[in-house]
C-alpha cells in the first residue's frame, strides 16, 4: 500500500517549497483541486498554478513533480528560491 499524504501535508508542502517568497495556497472546489499562488518581494504575484486535483497530488510522487516544475518556472524569471526539500 502506498503512502497518502493529508490535505494539511499538501498544503504545507507547497508554502514550503518557494521560500522566499510567500505562498497562498488553498483548497478548490470543494476541496478537490489545490490552488496557489506565489508573491514576490513587493507583494507582486510571481505566478499562480490552479486545477491540480487532490486526489492526484495525495500520491507524494505526484506532488513533488508538480513542486519541481512550478519552482523550475518561478525560476526561469529569475527569481532565486532558498534550497528545498521535499521530506523537509
Amino acid at each position: 500500500m502506498s503512502i497518502k499524504l493529508t490535505s494539511e501535508e499538501i498544503l504545507e508542502k507547497v508554502r514550503k517549497a518557494f521560500a522566499p517568497f510567500h505562498v497562498v495556497a488553498e483548497l478548490q472546489d470543494y476541496h478537490r483541486k489545490l490552488g496557489f499562488r506565489v508573491y514576490g518581494e513587493n507583494d507582486e504575484i510571481i505566478g499562480t498554478y490552479e486545477g491540480n486535483l487532490m486526489e492526484d497530488l495525495r500520491n507524494p510522487a505526484n506532488l513533488k513533480k508538480l513542486i519541481l516544475e512550478t519552482r523550475a518556472d518561478v525560476q526561469s524569471s529569475n527569481r532565486h528560491l532558498n534550497a528545498w526539500s521535499f521530506e523537509s
